[in-house]
């Protein structure tokens, strides 16, 4: 037989009172029945716990040993029911969030340490992955919450822009038009270009697609990667040029030159998440990223600007 929680609990409160009276008062009980528990749990541990005097009652050796781990257990039990509490509301628990490689150089960064300053309990388990995978990993449950490039609405996944930006040119540093000071994109009509496959994500495709038409030409399709950072290291080693979005240019790739476009297509980078996913901590991730939406749009603009 092991002791019930209201014997720990009634134990401690006669150990700190020193007299069952004073506990009894204080655990709302009458007197008779608290003595039994405590003889009762005396019995059950097969130790004396109190010496009893006319005055009130003290602790034995074996009683402050008791009364130690007691309130050790009992704070953990606390803590527990804490956590669960905590769990529920999401203010404790694990979010896991996937993005494309290009995310991290845009959204992912402001959107990480923002949480990191809010919502610290919440541990953010980060995954990149091309933008062909998050739907699916979304609708699974893999992922709590997607970041990735705008796409054509698909049920049962709910969207919110984090931030627009433009497309920019990005050029091998030998490339002759890196010399000219004036850039126009019809100078690379006749240059092989790099570009994500459609199936991929294919807005940014067509966004690139139609940036191209309206300069006089269709591009010249030299090779498709499904990741953006492919795409640079094929450009810096002379294979072609690409349109990219702006926040690529921090990943700072040597051997790559940029140039910004005249009238340039706009570029969304896309929060998504599943209707169905029921985590309590993706409410406040949301909520989160909205609120620094407005940051974001501000910092692209003054970049824009520049």
């Amino acid at each position: 037989m092991k002791p019930t929680l209201n014997q720990l609990i009634n134990f401690c409160t006669v150990a700190e009172t020193g007299n069952i009276g004073k506990a009894a008062s204080q655990l709302n009980i009458s007197q008779p029945p608290l003595s039994r528990q405590i003889a009762q749990l005396e019995t059950i541990l097969g130790a004396k716990l109190f010496n009893r005097a006319a005055k009130g009652v003290s602790l034995t050796l074996a009683g402050e040993q008791f009364l130690l781990d007691c309130r050790a257990m009992l704070a953990m039990l606390e803590q527990a029911c804490n956590n669960v509490r905590a769990i529920e509301s999401g203010q404790k628990g694990v979010l896991k969030l996937g993005a494309t490689m290009y995310a991290s150089y845009s959204v992912v960064p402001h959107v990480a340490m923002q949480h990191r300053n809010t919502c610290s309990d919440v541990e953010l388990h980060f995954q990149e992955r091309v933008p062909s995978d998050l739907h699916a990993a979304l609708q699974d449950g893999r992922l709590d919450a997607a970041i990735s490039f705008s796409e054509t609405a698909t049920p049962g996944i709910h969207s919110l822009v984090l931030l627009r930006e433009p497309l920019i040119a990005a050029l091998p540093a030998n490339h002759p038009q890196v010399q000219h000071e004036h850039f126009r994109l019809e100078s690379l009509c006749d240059d092989p270009f790099i570009t994500v496959p459609r199936e991929s994500a294919p807005m940014l495709y067509d966004s690139i697609l139609h940036q191209c038409l309206k300069a006089g030409f269709s591009p010249q399709i030299g090779l498709e990667a499904s990741v953006q950072q492919t795409v640079m290291n094929f450009v810096a080693h002379g294979v072609g040029v690409a349109l990219i979005p702006a926040s690529m240019e921090n990943a700072q790739l040597r051997g790559v030159v940029y140039r910004k476009l005249e009238n340039p297509n706009m570029v969304e980078n896309m929060l998504m998440w599943s209707a169905k996913n029921t985590n309590p901590a993706l409410p406040g991730f949301v909520n989160l990223c909205r609120s620094i939406r407005d940051k974001l749009d501000a910092a692209q603009s003054g970049r824009i600007n520049d």
